[in-house]
């Protein structure tokens, strides 16, 4: 939503929020016996993060029917409204398509993604006054290669952006102040390679080291998702690797810093795959 929304902007996020449920229930209903394991898995996990901000739009909206309202206070509700209903759309969108994978359900599409455009809009995103507007002391840095040489990868643009989103929303969500990167590395052969480096939070790294280094190892499957972060996480590493990339996690001793790699097929590679008469479906990656 551009500006400050109407009501029927308010009306529309719900509706959509009504529509992602829906897709998540059926879902369920369609793979009754993995569809209620994820669910009692995920929703009693996640359920604070879903109150949360469901809770701060009953309560923001309910103030709004105040008549003493001032115009003021009637703009600053309407804003915790929106920023609050973004933050939940995301949480419902993570719990759907992290299902989806796990049920092997989700179809992913094939597209040529312009990498530097791709993190440019995040970066944008995470800098707007939206955001920036909790007070987070936090610095972030984009470092692209100064060329006009495209990098395109070949994955789902939707989902990688919410790969990348949700990397950069769990790193400033345990960072208040310092800096944080997102860095694209010069194009090197039949692979692209973008990072996130950050400060070593001990929360941060102890989720990141058992998503993306050990989860498969892992007894208990139950407390890797005690969050939304670990829940993002996990999408981030799952769909990464479902595109046929791969993401890893390094731990630097020197000035206690944590960088998430990212590595994925340059677009040019597949394109010649095709050409010397490689089989390949062009509509959909295998999930």
């Amino acid at each position: 939503m551009n500006g400050d929304p109407t009501y029927d902007d308010l009306l529309s996020a719900n509706k959509k929020l009504k529509h992602r449920l829906e897709r998540l229930e059926e879902n369920f209903r369609l793979n009754q016996t993995d569809g209620m394991r994820i669910k009692s898995r995920f929703l009693s996990n996640v359920s604070h993060e879903i109150r949360t901000p469901m809770n701060a739009i009953l309560g923001f909206s309910g103030l709004l029917q105040n008549e003493e309202v001032s115009e003021s206070e009637m703009e600053e509700y309407i804003f915790y409204i929106t920023h609050n209903s973004h933050a939940l759309l995301k949480v419902m969108d993570n719990i759907i398509d992290l299902t989806l994978l796990e049920t092997e359900n989700l179809k992913l599409h094939q597209e040529r993604v312009d990498v530097p455009d791709l993190i440019e809009k995040v970066y944008d995103y995470h800098n707007s006054e939206m955001v920036r507007a909790e007070g987070d002391r936090v610095a972030i840095l984009m470092s692209i290669p100064d060329n006009d040489l495209p990098v395109y990868v070949k994955a789902d643009s939707y989902r990688l952006r919410r790969v990348i989103d949700n990397l950069m929303t769990c790193i400033l969500k345990h960072q208040k102040k310092g800096v944080v990167e997102m860095k694209l590395d010069p194009p090197d052969g039949d692979r692209v390679t973008f990072s996130f480096n950050c400060e070593g939070n001990e929360s941060l790294c102890e989720i990141a080291n058992k998503i993306f280094e050990n989860y498969e190892c892992e007894d208990d499957t139950q407390s890797q998702f005690d969050n939304n972060t670990s829940v993002a996480c996990k999408l981030a590493h799952d769909l990464v690797e479902a595109m046929g990339g791969e993401i890893r996690l390094n731990n630097s001793s020197i000035g206690n810093r944590l960088e998430i790699k990212i590595k994925l097929p340059a677009y040019r590679v597949v394109e010649e795959m095709k050409g010397a008469g490689m089989e390949m479906d062009v509509d959909e990656i295998p999930a």
